[in-house]
């Protein structure tokens, strides 16, 4: 194959002009239509800000209203989600962070395995042999990609009717001499019920929830897919799930992964193997290939894990990282989530050097990739919305989350 793919150089050929005059027109056209769109983004953003900045105004003087007319409830008036007052980056001048336009899509059923297979995804050999990432083919059709995917089909076999294909959100990341700061913003959506839920509600205890993956070393194809490294065709919900059932009946493996229903996220790197092709019918994923315990200590103390900080709605928050499971290692982490004129604001701050095992240190001169996902709508498991590989750097304008020094 390799050889046949070599180019021959008896068919080359010079480039046409007119080809190149096209090209260039092409480009040039759609630079400008891109800087018309950052502009509109832009204005709106302002609009939003200041559609917050009149809400959380009028929060504030009704509870002040309420503190000079009826002193004995003031203490019952405070709430993370009146989006007043925010406490964790209270040191952070968010208007001086340019923040960063991200595009989250609904990715449905497409596992690691999925997009690893010729068969399934067209772009699996330009990933796995040719190097491309995720963004290469796919940063400018994420809205078309989301629409197909959550209107159901061969990577959604349980739709959500009214459920959005894309959410937009804006992503300002800032530090100083200690801590990493990260703000992300997005508009409310409108109540989708999930049908296969009672209730419709899948978590009714959190409209929304946020996590942020950032991705550490020897992972498989890291940096070009980010956290879906950890999205595996046997996690709940997904199409080989395997069930509590067959969880039960592999006590070892149940007992070393703390599982009794369903299979949390994992790494392909802490399993024996992982089945991607699925021939002869056989069950894609690798859950009960589980690697001893001493094996798995070895990856995290060799940084070969997915950093995980998650924030509630309520603006609890939960600091752990991925690889054999999900595991929360209790790392220092402080978080607020608040909803303010129709826009959901979630904050979180982490040291850039935390010391816990599983919490990678954020150093001047490295970039990371780095992944989102959003929760909305009371969503839960694989019923989120996520980012494609997202490039993050202290200080580098180059990278796509460029976080400032204050």
């Amino acid at each position: 194959m390799e050889k046949l793919e070599t180019p021959n150089p008896a068919f080359k050929r010079e480039v046409p002009q007119e080809y190149l005059a096209s090209l260039k027109f092409i480009t040039e056209k759609e630079a400008e239509e891109e800087a018309a769109e950052k502009a509109a983004k832009k204005a709106e953003r302002e609009a939003v800000q200041a559609k917050i900045a009149t809400a959380v105004e009028a929060a504030r003087a009704e509870e002040r209203a309420t503190l000079e007319g009826e002193a004995g409830d003031a203490a019952a008036s405070g709430s993370t989600g009146d989006g007043g007052g925010g406490t964790v980056a209270a040191n952070i001048d968010w208007n001086a962070v340019a923040p960063a336009d991200m595009t989250l899509f609904y990715p449905g059923q497409a596992s690691f395995e999925w997009v690893q297979n010729g068969k399934t995804h067209g772009g699996a050999r330009p990933l796995t042999k040719g190097g491309d990432a995720c963004t290469t083919c796919h940063a400018k059709e994420l809205e078309a990609i989301g629409t197909k995917i959550v209107a159901g089909g061969e990577t959604e076999a349980t739709p959500i009717p009214g459920k959005p294909g894309t959410i937009d959100a804006t992503v300002q990341a800032a530090h100083d001499d200690e801590n990493l700061y990260v703000r992300l913003q997005w508009p409310e959506t409108a109540h989708s019920p999930a049908p296969f839920v009672e209730g419709g509600k899948m978590d009714p205890d959190n409209q929304i929830k946020v996590a942020m993956m950032i991705t550490g070393t020897g992972i498989e194809l890291g940096e070009q897919v980010g956290c879906w490294a950890s999205c595996h065709a046997d996690n709940s919900y997904m199409p080989f799930d395997p069930g509590a059932e067959a969880i039960a009946a592999n006590a070892d493996v149940a007992a070393q992964l703390e599982a009794k229903e369903t299979i949390t996220k994992y790494l392909t790197e802490s399993r024996t193997k992982v089945e991607v092709k699925g021939r002869r019918g056989k069950a894609q994923g690798g859950w009960d290939k589980l690697k001893p315990a001493e094996e798995i200590d070895q990856l995290l103390a060799d940084g070969t894990y997915l950093d995980l900080l998650r924030v509630y709605a309520d603006g609890t928050a939960s600091n752990g990282y991925l690889l054999d499971r999900r595991v929360e290692n209790g790392g220092e982490m402080e978080a607020e989530a608040s909803l303010a004129g129709g826009v959901w604001t979630v904050v979180f701050s982490r040291p850039l050097n935390p010391g816990a095992p599983g919490d990678i240190p954020i150093e001047p001169g490295k970039t990371y990739t780095v992944g989102f996902a959003i929760h909305d709508d009371y969503a839960a498991a694989r019923f989120h919305h996520v980012t494609l590989n997202t490039s993050l750097a202290l200080d580098d304008e180059t990278a796509q989350i460029d976080v400032t020094k204050q």
